[in-house]
């Protein structure tokens, strides 16, 4: 019960396209599967004390989903996020302001009432932001005509506040659950979460095998965040928490005991390690979180390293970090259990780590047609590694062909590698896992993934301090594979050896059977028998 999320994300300013990923406030017009998994990651970050800058808790709960569920997520490939090149003609127009009227309403901001009137004017956040989302989705038939779209609410719209609920309600029309207004203070959370950063205690937890609860508490500490008041009080991975101010967790459920580390206020936490109790004061600290942390499995000489997701725009030079920090290993396990994604980009430069040269991704994406009458037409793109660059091609519906090259990041993984990957395993962590197994790098151990093979684009400098957010694009594997709607069509990625973890399995312990037998397929490629790695210590 690791929750995490991630819908992956293209963002336009319009004129800069970089990569990213959305966890806004959830919204009650829409309550759709990428909100749910942004309650997922809430859910998972304030248990480990961890709640994003300004997002409350409580406001996430408003969402309604059980902590004990992963949710969906989305993924997008995209130009480099510190680079921010030009990409006027790829997933975005120059500026929202100057062309939010295209089509058919170009002076709607001058004189506020073109095919209005009076009484009622247009509303020139509406037709901006409605015009915006019919022109870039993927496929726009269950909007209608985009004319008659754009005059539908003249006299119901009174506050960008309304432009917004109106815009949701016509995109939650459509069977895709990912398109919609940010408000400007899910722009903040999104801008906040790229950032990595978060405030809380400090800890992430997994819930308890209910037996076992009764004797250690419901809840087991798994990683410990650097710099947090967990770290400074001298909490450690592997420590059970008994009790939250003052109240046992011996025979309440995880869901129960979550909900007590909820809330942004100091905790008093009983923790249980070695037969001894310890009553620690953990107060709110704002801290860095990584997106990757490593380590050598006990009793091994394998390098362990987990990616918590591809949302921080500095995710693949961590990776890179961590891999440098084990170059005498015999083998590398990556973990992507419950990494519902982020940004593409990092996700193929970290891959770019582990693959020589090779396809790794192609995407067909929804080309911004000028024809508000026109049918819906189609970059298509590939994105291939060479020696020393990343090379993105895209063949545009005129026949053109832009390339962009980037450098990439270098092939320094030549050891036995297994990825990790599970039913919460999607969108760019999906990117990431099937070009490191299709490209013949690595073997995937665990469970078919989640099966998101769509992405979405965020638009910046829309109306009213807005952002758009549009499902206009589909991705496929190496192989030519589409990975699902992450809906009604749902096909994920299958791993080489099909391994099931039980409900209350421990990561990295005897119970976790998916890290076991990653470490057992890695000695058997180095020739040697594999004996299962103990829990170290209760």
């Amino acid at each position: 019960m690791r929750s995490t999320d991630s819908p992956d994300l293209q963002q336009s300013d319009d004129a800069q396209s970089t990569a990213a990923t959305v966890h806004g406030e959830a919204s009650k017009l829409l309550p759709s599967l990428e909100e749910r998994s942004q309650h997922a990651r809430l859910q998972k970050e304030s248990v480990a004390g961890l709640a994003s800058e300004g997002q409350t808790v409580d406001r996430a709960e408003q969402v309604g989903e059980s902590p004990s569920k992963v949710s969906n997520v989305g993924t997008s490939v995209a130009e480099p996020l510190a680079k921010g090149e030009d990409q006027g003609s790829r997933g975005g127009t120059k500026d929202a302001a100057k062309d939010g009227a295209k089509g058919g309403d170009r002076d709607a901001a001058k004189d506020g009432v073109k095919d209005g009137n009076a009484s009622c004017p247009v509303s020139t956040e509406y037709n901006t932001l409605i015009d915006k989302a019919w022109r870039n989705i993927y496929d726009p038939t269950p909007l209608g005509d985009l004319a008659s779209l754009k005059n539908k609410y003249n006299c119901q719209i009174k506050t960008p506040e309304d432009a917004f609920r109106f815009v949701n309600q016509e995109l939650g029309k459509t069977d895709d659950h990912f398109s919609r207004v940010l408000n400007p203070a899910q722009v903040r959370q999104f801008d906040n979460l790229l950032k990595g950063s978060s405030k809380g205690i400090g800890i992430e937890v997994v819930p308890v095998d209910p037996e076992k609860a009764k004797e250690f508490g419901s809840l087991k500490v798994i990683e410990v965040i650097p710099g947090s008041s967990a770290a400074q009080k001298g909490v450690q991975r592997g420590d059970y928490i008994s009790a939250v101010d003052g109240v046992d967790l011996k025979t309440k459920t995880p869901e129960e005991a979550f909900a007590l580390i909820q809330s942004q206020k100091t905790h008093q936490i009983t923790v249980f390690r070695n037969g001894e109790k310890l009553e620690l004061s953990l107060p709110q600290t704002t801290v860095d979180v990584p997106a990757v942390v490593d380590r050598v499995i006990p009793g091994t000489n394998i390098a362990y390293i987990r990616v918590r997701d591809f949302m921080q725009d500095d995710e693949s030079y961590e990776l890179q970090n961590a891999i440098k920090r084990h170059p005498y290993v015999d083998g590398f396990v990556f973990d992507v259990r419950g990494n519902l994604g982020g940004s593409v980009l990092q996700a193929l430069q970290s891959a770019s780590m582990v693959v020589g040269e090779g396809t790794l991704l192609t995407q067909k994406m929804r080309h911004e047609d000028d024809s508000p009458t026109g049918p819906a037409t189609y970059d298509n793109t590939d994105y291939t590694l060479d020696q020393y660059e990343l090379v993105t091609r895209t063949i545009m519906p005129d026949g053109k062909v832009s390339e962009i090259r980037d450098l990439r990041l270098p092939d320094i993984v030549d050891k036995p590698t297994v990825v990790l990957v599970n039913k919460d395993t999607a969108s760019a962590a999906e990117i990431f896992a099937a070009a490191l197994q299709q490209t013949n790098e690595a073997t995937l151990v665990g469970t078919q993934t989640f099966g998101k093979g769509i992405g979405q684009t965020v638009f910046y400098k829309q109306p009213a301090g807005s952002r758009l957010q549009v499902t206009n694009f589909r991705f496929y594997t190496p192989n030519g594979d589409w990975i699902g709607d992450a809906n009604k069509n749902r096909i994920g990625v299958k791993p080489n050896q099909v391994v099931e973890n039980g409900k209350f399995a421990e990561p990295e312990t005897s119970t976790d059977l998916q890290f076991q037998a990653a470490i057992a397929t890695i000695n058997r490629q180095l020739g040697r028998r594999s004996l299962p790695q103990n829990e170290p210590r209760r």
